[in-house]
């Protein structure tokens, strides 16, 4: 009986290792890696830089980078607005240094609204942003069912559901204000519960004694502190107005026949496979990886509707003939 029942686990394992690679290719069948996240500098004033793929950029209005791992660093009288490309505007202050640690989306769906400052994502995405120093306006599109957006800050953290805030930190504390929206405050890493800000309200979440977790105040946004707020966040808001996404078949996939992007990425694509952080490790023999993206996203800065007219004035009506 012991000699049929051990026949029969070997019959069954064998079966499985014969069974599996077809069992993980009806698994990968039908996953569609979505295309590599970017960010588009909608304005720049001042020195700046952006550092993506271990190379250094100076910021500079119009240009488009891969979005995962930027680190974006302002200087003194300098500022950036940026464009994430599900369409969330971000305005960085003078003096701050922002890290994107990830952010990756899904294939833009078919049915989406293409013009500037759409009012819905294109598609579902996942945002981790961590404000290291100075100060950020956030706006956002709505998002769609299944994306988050998250950013933290040395003292907490974040979570952001949609509308307007404005983020500010330094070594003493972090200030979130919301304009508009829902959004979730958090201090610190064993803060699981969080609270809940409300519009016209500021949170301020300062460190706590040696062993303790960080405190969190709610009080309404200060008068005095509200033209900087709103005109931070008016930033991010006018940004988004700046450009379009769109999703174009790799030349790869193409051809000769494919046509040029309009504001292609600063850095190209590096070999290897692209992981969901946006890094690519090498692909080893033997080892299912996901799939490669097969569409690219570009930006596509906006154009007036209404090209401004010039008024030609005839030399006889100038003043002194």
């Amino acid at each position: 009986m012991k000699t049929i029942s051990s026949r029969l686990l070997i019959v069954c394992a064998a079966a499985l290792v014969v069974l599996a690679p077809s069992l993980q290719a009806q698994r990968q069948l039908g996953k569609k890696k979505g295309p590599t996240s970017k960010l588009y500098v909608a304005e720049a004033k001042g020195e700046s830089q952006i550092t993506t793929n271990d190379k250094v950029y100076t910021s500079r209005q119009a240009t488009a980078f891969d979005a995962p791992g930027t680190v974006i660093q302002t200087g003194p009288d300098s500022s950036n607005a940026i464009v994430y490309s599900n369409g969330t505007g971000m305005f960085i202050d003078q003096n701050t240094r922002v890290e994107i640690d990830r952010f990756v989306q899904e294939p833009f769906k078919p049915e989406r609204n293409g013009r500037a400052d759409a009012p819905v994502e294109p598609s579902v995405s996942q945002s981790d942003v961590f404000v290291a120093r100075g100060a950020v306006g956030v706006c956002t599109s709505q998002l769609v069912s299944g994306s988050t957006m998250s950013y933290a800050t040395p003292q907490g953290s974040v979570n952001i559901r949609g509308g307007k805030v404005s983020i500010a930190t330094d070594v003493n504390a972090t200030t979130i204000d919301l304009l508009e929206g829902d959004i979730t405050v958090r201090g610190g890493g064993k803060d699981i519960g969080g609270q809940i800000l409300r519009s016209g309200e500021r949170a301020v979440i300062r460190p706590g004694p040696v062993g303790q977790p960080p405190s969190i105040t709610i009080t309404q946004i200060p008068p005095e502190a509200r033209k900087v707020v709103d005109e931070r966040v008016a930033s991010a808001c006018n940004a988004k107005k700046t450009v379009t996404f769109e999703v174009i078949e790799q030349k790869a996939n193409q051809g000769l026949d494919a046509p040029p992007p309009e504001v292609a990425a600063a850095v190209p694509t590096s070999t290897g496979t692209t992981t969901d952080s946006g890094t690519t490790t090498p692909t080893e023999g033997g080892t299912t990886t996901d799939p490669e993206p097969t569409q690219e996203i570009v930006a596509k800065p906006t154009v007036p509707a209404t090209l401004p007219t010039n008024v030609v004035i005839s030399a006889d009506r100038l003043p002194g003939k």
